[in-house]
């Protein structure tokens, strides 16, 4: 005797492998992780932490880098904000643009 009952259509989108996502129905609670990571990257973000965390405990301290190390950062940051702050040279491409028309 057949059924009655007829099966509906899945809600979501058909993956590639036929699969249906079912990540489009705003009613389904998802915590942080698996809204934005997938299972595989939470877990290697945890592994990371404990690691973080853990690492420092048991490896000696570190003798401090010689003072030529800690001065590429900062030369790096000075180059990179006197770039930020030159002016544009005004050429046939470069033309001065009045500031409101970006707005």
């Amino acid at each position: 005797m057949p059924s009655s009952q007829t099966s509906l259509p899945p809600v979501g989108r058909p993956t590639a492998h036929g699969g249906w996502h079912n990540h489009d129905d705003p009613s389904t609670p998802r915590g942080f992780c698996a809204k934005y990571f997938s299972v595989e990257s939470c877990l290697l973000l945890a592994l990371i932490t404990v690691l973080l965390l853990v690492l420092p405990l048991v490896l000696p301290p570190l003798p401090p880098p010689p003072l030529a190390v800690l001065l590429v950062p900062v030369a790096m940051l000075a180059v990179l904000l006197v770039l930020a702050l030159m002016p544009a040279a005004a050429g046939a491409r470069n033309e001065v643009v009045d500031a409101a028309s970006y707005l």
